[in-house]
């Protein structure tokens, strides 16, 4: 399954320079939306530059090695750089979410430029007249909640912080598809006989642990077939899901999770929430709590489709956009919808890939920098 195996090859993103991440600095700001503190890792040019920030992918930390490897790649061509959390992980949902649970891109969307406001207002207080032009660069999740402002820029409140440039990598267009994806994929060792099911999956687990050990710089070399590289990029997302579910209902627990929420022994509780798919999230987490809010099930639909903003995002000229023709996140309609939306002068469309499957490639990297040209 190539669009799967491709995509495998996100696991081979590193930093070209494996003393980079320590050059970075770690700092803080207090959230007015939470009271709480929220840290944030920046390279920052040593004279006045544009200053881009990154949102990851779903569930990502701020030093994981995809944020890590754009940041060098935008560093290395003279732009400061910001990395920052994903909103579907624990840091982020329990220091600058001011939902109980991350699911609705309105909530999750202005918690996200509530947070970059503070950051870029801290770095101004501390190094004035530094930065030149920002941009916000996301990938994956983060490259739908970068759409998602670019669209409803005008609608944000005033003070907030505005871009220069939106550059969205590799991003869904229809949520409930790709959460769809991730389940189906996670299911699909079902496909093998029940009596050899846990030693196969065994085997693709050992099989991903040495990948990075593979003399083969190639990814269609990888060992894997269809249902193995699937059920990887399934296992990965649901256990981003897991430790979502596990952090939200820490903090409110609303009832769903039986087993005892204990912090110093986790793995009980880890093994049942393991088994909620992200449908069962949204149906027994995220929409009985929005609902409380007079957020229906129509809304989510709504908000969890850029095509609802396309008249926005059609008119939006600081837009730029990098998709892969095979991510599995993206249906055909998909495709030529982002095609007839942003055309070719602010869409760039990669034949293969995967979903972020060559992000670390020099083809992306140049035309990630390409999609930043006019802000230096």
């Amino acid at each position: 399954d190539m669009s799967t195996l491709q995509t495998l090859g996100v696991a081979r993103i590193v930093c070209h320079d494996p003393g980079f991440p320590q050059r970075g600095r770690e700092m803080s700001v207090r959230l007015p939306s939470t009271g709480r503190d929220m840290k944030f890792n920046c390279w920052l040019q040593p004279g006045t530059a544009p200053l881009v920030y990154i949102a990851p992918g779903l569930g990502a930390h701020r030093l994981s090695l995809t944020p890590l490897s754009l940041a060098e790649c935008l560093y290395l061509r003279g732009f400061s750089v910001v990395t920052t959390t994903s909103i579907f992980h624990p840091e982020f949902m329990e220091r600058a979410s001011t939902s109980a649970l991350p699911a609705y891109p309105p909530a999750d969307c202005h918690d996200l430029l509530v947070a970059l406001t503070e950051i870029d207002r801290a770095l101004e207080h501390k190094r004035p007249g530094k930065y030149g032009k920002r941009a916000l660069v996301g990938c994956s999740m983060g490259a739908f909640q970068t759409l998602y402002l670019a669209a409803h820029e005008k609608k944000e409140g005033a003070g907030l912080l505005r871009f220069d440039r939106y550059v969205a990598i590799d991003t869904p267009v229809q949520l409930l598809h790709g959460v769809t994806c991730l389940d189906r994929f996670f299911n699909a060792p079902q496909a093998w006989p029940s009596g050899e099911r846990q030693a196969r999956v065994n085997n693709a687990i050992h099989k991903a642990e040495k990948m990075g050990t593979l003399s083969s710089t190639s990814v269609s070399d990888l060992p894997f077939e269809r249902a193995e590289s699937q059920f990887l990029i399934g296992l990965t997302f649901r256990m981003t899901l897991r430790d979502a579910i596990y952090s939200s209902q820490t903090r409110q627990n609303m009832g769903v999770v039986r087993t005892p929420l204990s912090r110093w022994r986790r793995e009980p509780c880890y093994r049942e929430i393991l088994g909620f798919s992200y449908l069962d999230y949204f149906r027994r987490f995220a929409v009985p709590y929005y609902r409380q809010r007079g957020i229906g099930i129509p809304d989510f639909v709504r908000e969890g489709n850029l095509m609802s903003c396309e008249s926005s995002l059609r008119a939006q000229p600081k837009v730029r956009v990098l998709i892969n023709r095979n991510d599995f996140l993206l249906t055909s309609q998909d495709v030529s919808w982002l095609e007839s939306t942003f055309g070719p002068s602010r869409l760039k469309e990669f034949p293969d890939g995967g979903h972020l499957g060559n992000l670390g490639s020099e083809r992306v990297q140049k035309a990630l920098v390409e999609s930043l040209r006019g802000l230096q």
